[in-house]
């Protein structure tokens, strides 16, 4: 029985997702430069040529790693699509994601190996910049609706206390109970953003 189009769609999905995850862990482990599609095709086990019938190019695998982790992260923030953050939204935020730190802290520890790469840490903030301007408008509106007196100073520390647990949670999981931190990271960048 032939295939239909929506098997062929879970299929390309599936491949897709295979060539990212393979050259993510190529990425981390041997650098994004000493990588090349021949080792990303042999050790995901497909040929050379479907890797680039999915990918034009080591650089396009490397966007799309980095874009699925930002959307992965940030598709938790403004959970009605009404481009407003309310302190509900805000928590749900931070625990969804915690959660998804949890679930797959592998793929979390590879992501944040390979944004620390020279190269790709520049190719990370140029796109990370266009992308997180409406997300950090939206945190910043947030953050002035809280009563903030410095909104712009506060969210720089709110952003650095939840990236930081996030690093925390991968790097050194053992250091904090993640529920304990969790709970701490919530209770006290509300307590900045409202205080200040």
């Amino acid at each position: 029985m032939p295939r239909s189009p929506e098997q062929f769609n879970d299929i390309r999905k599936q491949k897709k997702q295979l060539i990212m995850d393979t050259a993510l862990e190529l990425f981390a482990e041997n650098g994004f430069h000493a990588t090349s599609i021949s080792q990303i095709a042999s050790k995901a086990k497909i040929s050379k040529g479907l890797t680039y019938n999915y990918f034009e190019s080591k650089d396009q695998i490397l966007y799309e790693i980095m874009d699925q982790g930002f959307n992965e992260i940030y598709d938790n923030l403004d959970i009605n699509h009404d481009g407003a953050l309310t302190e509900e939204e805000f928590k749900y935020f931070i625990r969804r994601n915690f959660e998804l730190v949890r679930e797959n802290t592998q793929y979390w520890k590879l992501l944040f190996s390979l944004l620390l790469q020279p190269k790709v840490s520049l190719l990370f903030a140029e796109n990370y910049k266009e992308k997180a301007g409406p997300i950090m408008g939206m945190f910043y509106q947030f953050i002035v609706s809280c009563g903030s007196k410095e909104p712009e100073k506060d969210l720089m520390a709110v952003s650095a206390m939840i990236e930081g647990a996030f690093l925390y949670l991968v790097a050194a999981p053992e250091m904090f109970e993640g529920d304990k931190m969790e709970q701490a990271v919530i209770d006290n960048c509300l307590k900045i953003i409202k205080t200040n």
